[in-house]
């Protein structure tokens, strides 16, 4: 789920950016989303560590931690985008 995630944000990246802000706004936002996947990705590993007794769980806390806020933080930011989206539909023509 996490790699089609990122693959459909980069296909769509590479479609639509015409404009060089456009390019680096998406390359932002690709880059943002790959980050998230590999914190996510981090802590999932460090978990299955700690629950086969290999990892220090201290190591565990801190990256389920980082993970959490990653998330809330794509959170916020998507409900951003749809609120300017909104927005943007009720505007008159």
């Amino acid at each position: 789920a996490y790699n089609a995630a990122v693959q459909r944000i980069g296909e769509s990246a590479a479609g639509g950016a015409t404009n060089p802000s456009a390019a680096s706004f998406s390359s932002m936002v690709t880059s943002f989303a790959e980050n998230a996947v590999e914190t996510g990705k981090g802590a999932e590993k460090l978990s299955a560590m700690a629950a086969a007794g290999q990892a220090d769980i201290n190591q565990v806390v801190v990256a389920v931690a980082e993970a959490e806020a990653t998330l809330n933080t794509v959170v916020a930011v998507r409900d951003r985008v749809m609120s300017a989206y909104r927005e943007i539909i009720r505007m008159p023509i």
